[in-house]
């Protein structure tokens, strides 16, 4: 996986629609999250990712939970794994990881849906 600054990476190996945003200087931040996960929530949270690809909605509002709908039709939703979210944007069938970290308190949520169309707006 070659990693270009401002170019979308494929999350899932020939996926082109569930993609993490690299920022300068070159970082994927949903990858560094993820990979610094212990294995069994790295593979839940790509079976997660694997629905997302193939549209399969996750109803589930313990492990997905959409935040924010913007006027322009992004969507800002996080995955829920434990005590971690994977903060994504969706636009049409394409899938934005943007950045993951451990559950935010309920008053910070709204400084993650923030840092979530930051990242997507600087590289998208």
């Amino acid at each position: 996986m070659t990693e270009h600054i401002g170019s979308p990476i494929e999350l899932l190996d020939g996926c082109s629609t569930a993609l993490g945003l690299v920022r300068p200087p070159g970082r994927c931040d949903s990858v560094e999250f993820i990979r610094s996960l212990q294995t069994r929530f790295q593979a839940r949270y790509q079976r997660y990712l694997e629905y997302l690809r193939d549209g399969t909605p996750i109803k589930s509002p313990e492990h997905f939970r959409a935040l924010q709908r913007e006027a322009d039709g992004l969507v800002v939703a996080e995955l829920k794994v434990d005590k971690y979210r994977l903060y994504v944007v969706n636009r049409g069938i394409y899938w934005y990881a943007t950045h993951g970290r451990e559950k935010p308190k309920n008053n910070r949520v709204i400084v993650e849906i923030n840092k979530a169309l930051e990242i997507y707006k600087e590289c998208a």
